[in-house]
Protein backbone atom coordinates (compact mmCIF):
# COMPACT_ATOMS: atom_id res chain seq x y z
CA UNK A 1 0.00 0.00 0.00
CA UNK A 2 1.73 2.81 -1.49
CA UNK A 3 1.65 6.34 0.27
CA UNK A 4 -0.60 5.00 3.02
CA UNK A 5 -2.61 8.05 4.45
CA UNK A 6 -6.24 8.07 5.26
CA UNK A 7 -7.59 5.77 2.26
CA UNK A 8 -4.59 3.48 2.33
CA UNK A 9 -4.46 3.27 5.72
CA UNK A 10 -8.15 1.79 5.96
CA UNK A 11 -7.64 -0.25 3.27
CA UNK A 12 -4.58 -1.53 5.00
CA UNK A 13 -5.75 -2.61 8.29
CA UNK A 14 -8.83 -3.74 6.92
CA UNK A 15 -7.51 -6.25 4.33
CA UNK A 16 -5.07 -7.38 7.15
CA UNK A 17 -7.56 -7.74 10.08
CA UNK A 18 -9.33 -10.04 6.91
CA UNK A 19 -6.63 -12.10 6.40
CA UNK A 20 -4.31 -10.46 3.34
CA UNK A 21 -0.05 -9.82 3.59
CA UNK A 22 -0.04 -6.17 3.39
CA UNK A 23 2.82 -3.55 3.98
CA UNK A 24 2.39 0.05 3.93
CA UNK A 25 4.63 2.73 2.61
CA UNK A 26 4.01 5.69 4.12
CA UNK A 27 5.65 8.76 6.26
CA UNK A 28 7.09 7.54 9.55
CA UNK A 29 4.54 8.90 11.56
CA UNK A 30 2.15 6.85 9.62
CA UNK A 31 3.99 4.12 9.24
CA UNK A 32 4.55 3.60 13.28
CA UNK A 33 0.51 4.62 13.80
CA UNK A 34 -0.35 1.56 10.99
CA UNK A 35 1.94 -0.41 12.44
CA UNK A 36 0.82 0.27 16.56
CA UNK A 37 -2.82 0.45 15.83
CA UNK A 38 -5.04 2.98 13.95
CA UNK A 39 -8.45 3.87 15.70
CA UNK A 40 -11.00 3.75 13.09
CA UNK A 41 -14.20 5.87 13.99
CA UNK A 42 -17.08 4.83 11.99
CA UNK A 43 -21.39 4.73 12.17
CA UNK A 44 -20.43 5.60 15.90
CA UNK A 45 -18.38 2.57 16.62
CA UNK A 46 -14.28 2.34 16.80
CA UNK A 47 -12.47 -0.06 15.97
CA UNK A 48 -8.70 -0.66 15.84
CA UNK A 49 -6.55 -1.53 12.49
CA UNK A 50 -3.02 -2.35 11.90
CA UNK A 51 -0.43 -3.78 9.27
CA UNK A 52 3.29 -3.60 8.74
CA UNK A 53 4.48 -0.35 7.40
CA UNK A 54 7.60 0.47 6.35
CA UNK A 55 9.00 3.85 5.42
CA UNK A 56 10.62 3.32 2.12
CA UNK A 57 9.80 0.99 -0.80
CA UNK A 58 13.78 -0.45 -0.53
CA UNK A 59 12.73 -1.83 2.74
CA UNK A 60 10.65 -3.88 0.58
CA UNK A 61 11.48 -7.80 0.16
CA UNK A 62 9.80 -8.13 -3.54
CA UNK A 63 7.99 -11.46 -4.69
CA UNK A 64 6.42 -12.28 -7.73
CA UNK A 65 2.80 -12.75 -6.44
CA UNK A 66 3.07 -8.62 -5.27
CA UNK A 67 0.43 -6.32 -6.03
CA UNK A 68 1.26 -2.53 -5.71
CA UNK A 69 -1.63 -0.12 -4.98
CA UNK A 70 -0.82 3.57 -4.72
CA UNK A 71 -2.69 5.74 -2.82
CA UNK A 72 -0.90 8.78 -2.86
CA UNK A 73 -2.47 12.21 -3.85
CA UNK A 74 -1.67 12.60 -7.47
CA UNK A 75 0.98 14.81 -7.67
CA UNK A 76 3.25 12.29 -5.79
CA UNK A 77 2.30 9.51 -8.50
CA UNK A 78 4.98 10.44 -10.79
CA UNK A 79 8.20 9.94 -7.92
CA UNK A 80 6.05 6.58 -6.52
CA UNK A 81 5.91 5.11 -9.93
CA UNK A 82 9.68 5.66 -10.23
CA UNK A 83 10.56 4.20 -6.91
CA UNK A 84 8.40 0.44 -7.42
CA UNK A 85 9.70 0.45 -10.91
CA UNK A 86 13.32 0.65 -10.10
CA UNK A 87 12.53 -1.97 -6.75
CA UNK A 88 10.69 -4.54 -9.05
CA UNK A 89 10.44 -3.59 -12.41
CA UNK A 90 8.28 -3.51 -14.89
CA UNK A 91 6.39 -6.84 -14.15
CA UNK A 92 4.48 -5.47 -10.78
CA UNK A 93 0.94 -5.56 -10.99
CA UNK A 94 -0.36 -1.83 -10.30
CA UNK A 95 -3.56 -0.36 -8.83
CA UNK A 96 -4.18 2.89 -8.98
CA UNK A 97 -6.28 3.64 -5.75
CA UNK A 98 -6.55 7.30 -6.19
CA UNK A 99 -8.62 10.64 -7.33
CA UNK A 100 -8.46 11.65 -10.57
CA UNK A 101 -7.71 10.29 -14.04
CA UNK A 102 -3.82 10.59 -15.03
CA UNK A 103 -2.54 8.01 -12.73
CA UNK A 104 -2.93 5.08 -14.77
CA UNK A 105 -1.39 6.76 -17.60
CA UNK A 106 2.14 7.90 -15.72
CA UNK A 107 2.18 4.20 -14.21
CA UNK A 108 1.15 2.58 -17.38
CA UNK A 109 4.47 4.28 -18.68
CA UNK A 110 6.41 2.23 -16.26
CA UNK A 111 4.22 -0.99 -15.96
CA UNK A 112 2.37 -3.58 -18.06
CA UNK A 113 -0.36 -4.62 -15.87
CA UNK A 114 -2.32 -1.20 -14.47
CA UNK A 115 -6.08 -1.59 -12.92
CA UNK A 116 -7.95 1.34 -12.23
CA UNK A 117 -9.50 2.00 -8.72
CA UNK A 118 -12.11 4.07 -7.91
CA UNK A 119 -12.34 4.53 -4.00
CA UNK A 120 -16.05 6.29 -3.07
CA UNK A 121 -15.58 6.87 0.26
CA UNK A 122 -14.71 9.35 2.64
CA UNK A 123 -11.65 8.89 5.66
CA UNK A 124 -10.20 11.99 7.20
CA UNK A 125 -6.55 11.56 8.94
CA UNK A 126 -6.13 15.00 11.02
CA UNK A 127 -3.96 12.66 13.19
CA UNK A 128 -1.84 9.63 12.44
CA UNK A 129 -3.55 7.45 15.14
CA UNK A 130 -7.25 8.29 14.36
CA UNK A 131 -9.13 7.83 11.28
CA UNK A 132 -13.34 9.33 10.80
CA UNK A 133 -15.48 7.37 8.39
CA UNK A 134 -18.14 9.39 8.16
CA UNK A 135 -19.95 7.75 4.78
CA UNK A 136 -19.37 4.19 2.98
CA UNK A 137 -17.03 2.00 1.97
CA UNK A 138 -17.60 1.31 -1.92
CA UNK A 139 -14.56 0.53 -3.79
CA UNK A 140 -14.69 -0.39 -7.70
CA UNK A 141 -11.57 -2.44 -9.49
CA UNK A 142 -11.14 -2.91 -13.49
CA UNK A 143 -8.17 -3.40 -16.06
CA UNK A 144 -6.67 -0.37 -17.38
CA UNK A 145 -7.75 1.10 -19.73
CA UNK A 146 -10.96 -1.08 -19.47
CA UNK A 147 -11.81 -4.83 -18.97
CA UNK A 148 -11.43 -7.38 -16.29
CA UNK A 149 -9.47 -10.11 -15.54
CA UNK A 150 -8.42 -12.84 -12.54
CA UNK A 151 -6.44 -10.18 -10.95
CA UNK A 152 -9.12 -7.57 -10.62
CA UNK A 153 -11.47 -10.24 -9.58
CA UNK A 154 -9.71 -10.84 -6.69
CA UNK A 155 -8.74 -8.04 -5.63
CA UNK A 156 -12.47 -7.41 -5.31
CA UNK A 157 -13.31 -9.66 -3.58
CA UNK A 158 -10.14 -9.70 -1.09
CA UNK A 159 -11.72 -6.44 -0.45
CA UNK A 160 -14.97 -8.01 -0.42
CA UNK A 161 -13.64 -10.28 2.50
CA UNK A 162 -12.14 -7.20 4.50
CA UNK A 163 -15.61 -5.40 4.18
CA UNK A 164 -15.86 -3.32 1.81
CA UNK A 165 -19.06 -2.59 -0.80
CA UNK A 166 -16.34 -3.77 -3.62
CA UNK A 167 -17.40 -4.78 -7.63
CA UNK A 168 -14.71 -5.36 -10.43
CA UNK A 169 -16.53 -3.91 -13.67
CA UNK A 170 -14.86 -3.54 -17.05
CA UNK A 171 -15.95 0.78 -16.77
CA UNK A 172 -13.83 1.64 -13.78
CA UNK A 173 -12.49 4.83 -15.82
CA UNK A 174 -15.39 6.11 -16.92
CA UNK A 175 -16.37 6.05 -12.97
CA UNK A 176 -13.38 8.22 -11.89
CA UNK A 177 -14.38 11.00 -14.72
CA UNK A 178 -17.68 10.97 -13.25
CA UNK A 179 -16.01 11.20 -9.72
CA UNK A 180 -13.56 13.98 -11.00
CA UNK A 181 -16.51 16.07 -11.45
CA UNK A 182 -17.70 15.30 -8.08
CA UNK A 183 -14.16 16.40 -6.47
CA UNK A 184 -14.15 19.93 -8.30
CA UNK A 185 -15.60 20.70 -5.29
CA UNK A 186 -13.03 19.76 -3.28
CA UNK A 187 -11.77 23.48 -4.00
CA UNK A 188 -15.07 24.92 -2.71
CA UNK A 189 -15.15 23.24 0.83
CA UNK A 190 -11.37 24.13 0.92
CA UNK A 191 -11.87 27.83 -0.02
CA UNK A 192 -14.85 28.54 1.79
CA UNK A 193 -13.67 25.78 4.94
CA UNK A 194 -16.95 23.98 4.74
CA UNK A 195 -17.09 20.14 5.46
CA UNK A 196 -18.98 18.69 2.75
CA UNK A 197 -22.23 18.12 4.64
CA UNK A 198 -22.46 22.04 6.06
CA UNK A 199 -21.23 23.24 1.71
CA UNK A 200 -24.66 21.00 0.65
CA UNK A 201 -26.96 22.02 3.25
CA UNK A 202 -25.99 25.98 2.60
CA UNK A 203 -28.20 27.15 -0.12
CA UNK A 204 -26.24 29.81 -1.62
CA UNK A 205 -22.68 27.06 -1.28
CA UNK A 206 -25.19 24.12 -2.92
CA UNK A 207 -25.80 26.46 -6.01
CA UNK A 208 -22.37 27.01 -6.70
CA UNK A 209 -21.01 23.71 -6.18
CA UNK A 210 -24.11 22.64 -8.97
CA UNK A 211 -22.23 25.45 -11.47
CA UNK A 212 -18.69 23.76 -10.96
CA UNK A 213 -20.26 20.63 -12.22
CA UNK A 214 -22.32 21.30 -14.95
CA UNK A 215 -18.87 23.70 -16.54
CA UNK A 216 -16.86 20.42 -15.73
CA UNK A 217 -19.87 18.41 -17.49
CA UNK A 218 -19.96 20.82 -20.49
CA UNK A 219 -16.60 20.52 -21.35
CA UNK A 220 -16.32 16.58 -20.45
CA UNK A 221 -19.18 16.31 -23.07
CA UNK A 222 -17.72 18.33 -25.81
CA UNK A 223 -14.48 16.10 -25.14
CA UNK A 224 -16.88 13.33 -25.87
CA UNK A 225 -15.12 11.69 -22.55
CA UNK A 226 -17.78 9.17 -20.80
CA UNK A 227 -18.38 10.18 -17.32
CA UNK A 228 -20.58 7.30 -16.21
CA UNK A 229 -21.01 3.83 -17.38
CA UNK A 230 -23.25 2.50 -20.24
CA UNK A 231 -27.10 2.30 -18.84
CA UNK A 232 -27.71 -0.53 -16.91
CA UNK A 233 -23.97 -1.59 -16.07
CA UNK A 234 -23.86 -1.44 -11.95
CA UNK A 235 -22.28 2.00 -10.99
CA UNK A 236 -21.80 3.30 -6.85
CA UNK A 237 -21.82 6.79 -8.72
CA UNK A 238 -23.99 7.94 -11.80
CA UNK A 239 -22.67 11.78 -11.77
CA UNK A 240 -25.19 13.59 -13.44
CA UNK A 241 -28.15 11.98 -11.53
CA UNK A 242 -26.31 13.41 -8.44
CA UNK A 243 -25.81 16.74 -9.98
CA UNK A 244 -29.81 16.69 -10.75
CA UNK A 245 -30.40 15.86 -6.51
CA UNK A 246 -27.74 18.60 -5.95
CA UNK A 247 -29.96 21.35 -8.04
CA UNK A 248 -33.32 20.38 -5.48
CA UNK A 249 -33.01 22.66 -2.25
CA UNK A 250 -31.39 21.34 0.88
CA UNK A 251 -33.09 18.80 3.09
CA UNK A 252 -32.60 19.44 7.08
CA UNK A 253 -30.60 22.26 6.33
CA UNK A 254 -30.38 22.69 10.83
CA UNK A 255 -29.07 19.19 10.94
CA UNK A 256 -25.26 20.19 9.67
CA UNK A 257 -25.31 23.26 12.15
CA UNK A 258 -23.66 21.06 15.00
CA UNK A 259 -22.71 17.77 13.35
CA UNK A 260 -20.49 16.10 15.28
CA UNK A 261 -17.27 16.14 14.01
CA UNK A 262 -16.23 12.24 13.73
CA UNK A 263 -19.72 12.58 11.44
CA UNK A 264 -18.25 15.62 9.23
CA UNK A 265 -16.51 14.71 5.48
CA UNK A 266 -13.49 16.93 5.41
CA UNK A 267 -12.72 17.07 1.85
CA UNK A 268 -8.96 16.13 0.63
CA UNK A 269 -7.60 19.60 -0.17
CA UNK A 270 -9.42 20.72 2.86
CA UNK A 271 -7.42 18.52 4.81
CA UNK A 272 -3.85 18.91 2.83
CA UNK A 273 -4.21 22.93 3.83
CA UNK A 274 -5.15 22.01 7.51
CA UNK A 275 -2.54 19.99 7.69
CA UNK A 276 0.35 22.58 6.19
CA UNK A 277 1.26 20.43 3.54
CA UNK A 278 2.72 22.26 0.47
CA UNK A 279 0.80 20.84 -2.64
CA UNK A 280 -2.65 19.83 -3.50
CA UNK A 281 -4.66 18.06 -6.05
CA UNK A 282 -6.46 20.58 -7.59
CA UNK A 283 -4.06 20.58 -10.90
CA UNK A 284 -5.47 16.77 -11.25
CA UNK A 285 -8.76 18.08 -10.91
CA UNK A 286 -9.75 21.45 -11.88
CA UNK A 287 -6.42 21.92 -14.02
CA UNK A 288 -8.44 19.09 -15.94
CA UNK A 289 -11.38 20.74 -16.87
CA UNK A 290 -9.30 24.02 -17.61
CA UNK A 291 -6.57 22.24 -19.36
CA UNK A 292 -9.49 20.50 -21.54
CA UNK A 293 -11.24 24.11 -22.14
CA UNK A 294 -8.66 25.65 -23.17
CA UNK A 295 -7.97 23.06 -25.99
CA UNK A 296 -11.62 23.00 -27.29
CA UNK A 297 -12.24 27.09 -26.73
CA UNK A 298 -14.96 26.23 -23.77
CA UNK A 299 -14.43 29.06 -20.50
CA UNK A 300 -14.18 27.84 -17.24
CA UNK A 301 -14.52 30.84 -15.09
CA UNK A 302 -15.43 28.58 -12.08
CA UNK A 303 -12.29 25.84 -12.45
CA UNK A 304 -10.35 28.60 -12.68
CA UNK A 305 -10.57 30.65 -10.47
CA UNK A 306 -10.74 27.85 -7.74
CA UNK A 307 -7.26 26.11 -9.25
CA UNK A 308 -5.90 30.10 -8.90
CA UNK A 309 -7.10 30.72 -5.60
CA UNK A 310 -6.04 26.97 -4.16
CA UNK A 311 -2.85 27.62 -5.84
CA UNK A 312 -2.76 31.07 -3.99
CA UNK A 313 -3.81 29.12 -0.66
CA UNK A 314 -0.81 26.87 -0.81
CA UNK A 315 1.61 28.70 -1.77
CA UNK A 316 1.06 31.58 0.72
CA UNK A 317 -0.06 28.33 3.38
CA UNK A 318 -3.47 29.32 4.29
CA UNK A 319 -5.74 27.75 5.81
CA UNK A 320 -9.50 26.46 4.75
CA UNK A 321 -11.57 29.17 5.12
CA UNK A 322 -9.82 32.25 2.92
CA UNK A 323 -13.37 33.49 1.16
CA UNK A 324 -16.84 33.07 2.07
CA UNK A 325 -19.64 31.43 -0.54
CA UNK A 326 -20.50 34.93 -1.58
CA UNK A 327 -17.19 35.98 -1.93
CA UNK A 328 -15.70 33.16 -3.93
CA UNK A 329 -18.96 33.49 -6.38
CA UNK A 330 -17.85 37.31 -6.87
CA UNK A 331 -14.22 36.21 -7.56
CA UNK A 332 -15.44 33.82 -10.43
CA UNK A 333 -17.92 36.68 -12.35
CA UNK A 334 -15.06 39.06 -12.05
CA UNK A 335 -13.01 36.56 -13.85
CA UNK A 336 -15.07 36.38 -17.24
Amino acid sequence: MFGAGAIGCVIAGLLNRAGSRVVGVARPAYAKALTDGIVIKENNEESTVRSDAVTSVNDLTPEPSDIAMITTKSQATESAVEDLYHRYGEKLRVVCLQNAVRNEVIAARRFEQIYAGLVFFSAVQLEPSVITMPQGRTVAIGCYPDGLDTTAHGISDDLKQAGFDAIASPHVMSMKWGKLVANLNNAVCAITGFWLEQATADPETRQLMVEVREEGLRVLDAAGIAVEPPEGEPSPIRIREMTKKLKQPPKHQEDFKDLPEARRTYASTWQDLRLGRKTGEAHFLNGEIVSLGEKLRIPTPYNSTLLKTIDRMFEKRLAPGLYSPRELRQLIVGSR
